[in-house]
């Protein structure tokens, strides 16, 4: 009697550790299926998306730098809050440089911020958007207007890039003018 309380006991145990060991096996695998999802869906994101810099110039005794974007790719972008622009440049003619990350302003850039100027069919002309306002939608441009402190030096050859949230990037190479 004594041994098959003994064998009974065994049985459940085993039983216990392998339905434990199995709901933890199934946990890990349902874990691993979403993450896999999860990063195809921003490899899909990054494929379909592209921008493209058409140029960047300065303004007001180089305090200001306005660069002009297009969307060539597929997705439509917005939060522009969590996107990266960073702009490296010379201010003094005994070639410092300047690399700096610029935040982003809602209203109207302050020293050092950076903003959406407007988004276009056609920034060249002027063409406003017609579809979707305030997103940056495929086969548009958008213009993004910064202010800089201190300001650009004229005749320098400086750099400027924006990235997106999912990591696109795009980057113009321009010459400080006064």
């Amino acid at each position: 009697m004594e041994t098959i309380l003994i064998a009974v006991v065994c049985i459940a145990l085993i039983l216990f550790g392998a339905l434990t060991l199995s709901q933890v096996s199934l946990s890990s695998t349902d874990e691993i299926s979403i993450a896999w999802r999860q990063m195809e869906d921003n490899s899909g994101d990054i494929a379909r998306t592209e921008i493209t810099s058409m140029g960047a110039e300065t303004q007001n005794a180089g305090a200001i730098v306005e660069l002009t974007l297009e969307n060539t790719g597929e997705t439509k972008l917005r939060s522009f809050e969590k996107w990266d622009v960073i702009i490296q440049y010379h201010d003094d003619p005994n070639n410092d440089i300047f690399i700096k990350r610029v935040p982003y302003a809602e209203a109207a850039p302050a020293d050092n911020e950076w903003t959406v100027e407007g988004i276009y069919m056609d920034a060249g002309t002027g063409t406003p958007e017609v579809f979707e306002s305030g997103i940056f939608n495929p086969d548009e441009e958008m213009v993004i207007r910064m202010q800089l402190s201190p300001t650009i030096l004229a005749g320098t050859t400086n750099t400027i890039t924006v990235a997106t949230p999912n990591g696109v990037s795009a980057s113009a190479i321009f010459i400080g003018t006064p």
